[in-house]
C-alpha cells in the first residue's frame, strides 16, 4: 500500500519526462518548436497533444485500496491512514494530471461512477465478517496455537 500510494507522483514523473524527451528528439534539442522531423501534420500533432486519459485504470486502483484496506484493515490498523494517504495522492495527481498533461478527457456519463460505487460498497460487509474472524482468532493476537494430534480432532481455537 505504501509503494501504491507513491506509484502516482512516479506516473506524474514519466507522463512529463517521456514526452518531453520525444520533443527534444524530434527537434534535436533545439528549443524551436517549429523545427521538426515529422513529415505529416497528424504525426505532429500527436506528438505535442496530451496522451489520451485513461479513467478505467484510475477506478481500478480506487477499487484495489478500497478493497485492500477492508479486507485487511482490522489486522493491520495502519491500512487505514495508508489508504488515506493514498487517495489524498491520487487526488492531487490526478488533478495536474487533468490540468498539464492529458487532452480534454472524453464526456462520460454517470455509469462509471455508479458501477465503482457498486463494487465498493460490499467491502464493509467484508470488513466485519474478516474483522470478527481476525479479533476473534485467539491464534492471531495472542500468539498461541494448538497442534492437532489425530485428523479427526477438531481445531481448538
Amino acid at each position: 500500500m505504501l509503494i501504491s500510494s507513491l506509484l502516482p507522483y512516479i506516473t506524474i514523473g514519466m507522463g512529463f519526462g517521456i514526452p518531453w524527451l520525444k520533443r527534444k528528439l524530434d527537434n534535436k534539442f533545439s528549443g524551436d518548436v517549429y523545427s521538426t522531423k515529422k513529415t505529416a501534420m497528424a504525426q505532429y500533432k500527436e506528438l505535442y497533444s496530451g496522451a489520451h486519459y485513461v479513467i478505467h485504470f484510475k477506478c481500478a486502483g480506487v477499487i484495489n485500496i478500497v478493497w485492500v484496506t477492508m479486507f485487511y484493515g482490522v489486522g493491520l490498523p495502519i491500512l487505514f491512514p495508508l489508504a488515506a494517504f493514498n487517495f489524498f495522492n491520487q487526488y492531487i495527481c490526478e488533478r495536474i494530471t487533468i490540468s498539464f498533461m492529458v487532452r480534454l478527457p472524453p464526456a462520460l456519463d454517470d455509469t462509471l461512477t455508479n458501477n465503482l460505487v457498486l463494487k465498493c460498497k460490499w467491502a464493509p460487509l467484508l470488513l466485519m465478517m474478516n474483522g470478527y474472524w481476525m479479533l476473534s482468532n485467539q491464534e492471531i493476537f495472542n500468539n498461541s496455537y494448538d497442534y492437532i494430534g489425530v485428523i479427526t480432532d477438531n481445531m481448538k481455537s
